[in-house]
Protein backbone atom coordinates (compact mmCIF):
# COMPACT_ATOMS: atom_id res chain seq x y z
CA UNK A 1 0.00 0.00 0.00
CA UNK A 2 1.41 3.42 -0.93
CA UNK A 3 2.34 5.70 1.93
CA UNK A 4 0.83 8.99 0.40
CA UNK A 5 -2.58 8.07 0.11
CA UNK A 6 -3.04 6.58 3.36
CA UNK A 7 -1.81 9.57 5.10
CA UNK A 8 -3.65 11.65 2.16
CA UNK A 9 -6.83 9.74 3.72
CA UNK A 10 -6.02 10.13 7.52
CA UNK A 11 -5.32 14.22 7.19
CA UNK A 12 -8.97 14.11 4.86
CA UNK A 13 -10.83 11.98 7.71
CA UNK A 14 -9.64 14.16 10.48
CA UNK A 15 -9.78 17.46 8.60
CA UNK A 16 -13.41 16.39 7.56
CA UNK A 17 -14.52 15.34 11.22
CA UNK A 18 -12.53 18.41 12.82
CA UNK A 19 -14.98 21.00 11.07
CA UNK A 20 -18.06 18.49 11.49
CA UNK A 21 -17.44 18.85 15.13
CA UNK A 22 -16.68 22.07 15.17
CA UNK A 23 -19.70 22.98 13.46
CA UNK A 24 -21.59 20.75 15.33
CA UNK A 25 -21.30 21.90 19.04
CA UNK A 26 -20.47 25.80 17.75
CA UNK A 27 -17.18 25.11 19.14
CA UNK A 28 -16.30 29.38 19.57
CA UNK A 29 -19.35 30.14 17.61
CA UNK A 30 -17.67 28.52 14.36
CA UNK A 31 -21.35 27.72 12.92
CA UNK A 32 -22.75 31.22 13.88
CA UNK A 33 -19.91 32.82 12.46
CA UNK A 34 -20.48 30.61 9.03
CA UNK A 35 -24.01 31.40 8.88
CA UNK A 36 -23.45 35.41 9.78
CA UNK A 37 -20.90 35.30 6.86
CA UNK A 38 -23.08 33.17 4.16
CA UNK A 39 -26.43 35.42 5.02
CA UNK A 40 -23.97 38.48 4.22
CA UNK A 41 -22.71 37.34 1.41
CA UNK A 42 -26.69 35.85 -0.53
CA UNK A 43 -27.90 39.29 1.28
CA UNK A 44 -27.43 41.03 -2.56
CA UNK A 45 -29.72 38.06 -4.18
CA UNK A 46 -32.48 39.30 -2.04
CA UNK A 47 -34.86 42.12 -3.18
CA UNK A 48 -36.41 44.06 -0.66
CA UNK A 49 -38.96 46.62 -1.78
CA UNK A 50 -38.65 50.58 0.19
CA UNK A 51 -41.87 50.49 1.55
CA UNK A 52 -41.11 47.20 2.95
CA UNK A 53 -40.12 47.53 6.90
CA UNK A 54 -37.84 44.39 8.24
CA UNK A 55 -38.17 43.64 11.64
CA UNK A 56 -34.66 43.09 13.52
CA UNK A 57 -36.25 39.93 15.28
CA UNK A 58 -38.01 38.37 12.13
CA UNK A 59 -33.67 38.46 11.00
CA UNK A 60 -32.82 37.04 14.35
CA UNK A 61 -35.18 34.24 14.75
CA UNK A 62 -33.98 33.21 10.82
CA UNK A 63 -30.68 33.57 11.58
CA UNK A 64 -31.18 31.06 14.58
CA UNK A 65 -32.71 28.66 12.08
CA UNK A 66 -29.99 28.55 9.86
CA UNK A 67 -27.60 27.99 12.57
CA UNK A 68 -29.68 25.02 13.38
CA UNK A 69 -29.69 23.68 10.23
CA UNK A 70 -25.78 24.52 9.96
CA UNK A 71 -25.29 22.20 13.13
CA UNK A 72 -27.46 19.29 12.38
CA UNK A 73 -25.09 19.70 8.92
CA UNK A 74 -21.90 19.53 10.69
CA UNK A 75 -23.13 16.46 12.65
CA UNK A 76 -23.77 15.13 9.47
CA UNK A 77 -20.23 16.17 8.67
CA UNK A 78 -18.70 14.69 11.75
CA UNK A 79 -20.15 11.17 11.38
CA UNK A 80 -18.88 10.92 7.72
CA UNK A 81 -15.56 11.66 8.83
CA UNK A 82 -15.29 8.93 11.77
CA UNK A 83 -17.10 6.76 8.98
CA UNK A 84 -13.86 7.39 6.52
CA UNK A 85 -11.74 7.03 10.12
CA UNK A 86 -13.13 3.87 10.30
CA UNK A 87 -12.42 2.67 6.73
CA UNK A 88 -8.96 3.55 6.42
CA UNK A 89 -8.55 1.31 9.47
CA UNK A 90 -10.24 -1.65 7.95
CA UNK A 91 -7.99 -1.18 5.08
CA UNK A 92 -4.75 -1.01 6.87
CA UNK A 93 -5.65 -4.00 8.94
CA UNK A 94 -6.74 -5.94 6.23
CA UNK A 95 -3.84 -4.75 4.13
CA UNK A 96 -6.57 -4.07 0.89
CA UNK A 97 -5.87 -1.04 -1.26
CA UNK A 98 -7.33 2.19 -0.70
CA UNK A 99 -9.43 3.39 -3.53
CA UNK A 100 -9.11 6.24 -5.61
CA UNK A 101 -10.16 7.96 -8.42
CA UNK A 102 -8.23 7.36 -11.50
Amino acid sequence: METWRVVGAAVTALAVSLVGIALATNFRGVAEWHMRRSMAAASVLRRVPPWRFLHYAAQEERLARWILLDRLFGAAIAVVGIMMLVNLGYSLITGQEIDTVK
